[in-house]
């Protein structure tokens, strides 16, 4: 890979830099945006941009923003872990799915986010901004909570050094202490809720998922109307999480 007209940045690493850009953002990203964050000049920014999507690592929406696109998608997904993880979890999620008629989805520890790797809606189907490969916001959501309370990835701990915390409606904890402290409460029973703190009328609730070797991998969530007693559900979401952990293979 030939290096960078910035001293000391090679190709490499301003390509990583987009990707992670646009991974780290919410929404779409301008062409502005993307370099301003990058910290890469907007006619370099540009010339990788058009390569990107010309590979499927970006995808361009209608009014020009970027995001990231399908094929860095499919790409990470032919790691082992990740088709043993999932090809161990999804048998389990499409019977909890069934039987609690909600939706059911499956994370692991992104860059300061929750990333769905999988998800299985039932007929009781509640508003989810998770799509597959989507991220989601670790202080507000059950999955996110317990990636937090049982990751020991820096990146994702960085999200305690806030000051405050993105507040996505009334409920959701916007103070690290406060979260810290229900974090220890996650790490006792096993288990994290969030209650319309990321999406008002829907509640959720998740429970760790751990390798063969007893390290922690990802998170099962399951979703529900708020007016659903979901803490009657919590001990089928620890079973099922458990029951993943004991199909993964040795090799994760």
């Amino acid at each position: 890979m030939p290096t960078s007209n910035e001293p000391g940045r090679s190709s490499t690493s301003r390509v990583f830099a987009i990707l992670h850009a646009c991974r780290r953002s919410a929404t779409p990203l301008t062409l502005t945006e993307l370099a301003h964050r990058s910290g890469i000049p907007a006619a370099t920014a540009y010339r990788l941009t058009r390569e990107l999507i010309a590979e499927g690592a970006l995808e361009r929406n209608d009014d020009g923003s970027l995001q990231i696109g399908i094929g860095l998608w499919e790409l990470g997904s032919a790691a082992p872990r990740q088709r043993g993880l999932r090809r161990a979890a999804r048998p389990v999620m499409q019977s909890l799915a069934g039987h609690t008629r909600t939706v059911v989805q499956l994370a692991v520890a992104g860059h300061h986010q929750a990333v769905c790797v999988d998800k299985i809606t039932g007929p009781w189907a509640v508003a989810n901004v998770a799509e597959v490969a989507g991220g989601l916001p670790l202080h507000a959501t059950g999955v996110g909570k317990v990636i937090l309370a049982y990751s020991d990835d820096p990146g994702v701990h960085a999200v305690l050094q806030a000051a405050s915390l993105h507040r996505y409606t009334v409920r959701t904890i916007s103070g690290p202490a406060r979260l810290a402290a229900e974090l220890a409460a996650v790490r006792a029973a096993q288990i994290g809720y969030s209650r319309g703190e990321l999406t008002v009328g829907t509640t959720s609730v998740a429970a760790p998922v751990f390798d063969a070797e007893g390290r922690f991998i990802a998170a099962l969530g399951l979703l529900a109307p708020e007016a659903e007693q979901v803490d009657r559900l919590a001990p089928e979401v620890r079973r099922a999480a458990d029951a993943i952990s004991r199909r993964l293979p040795a090799d994760g």
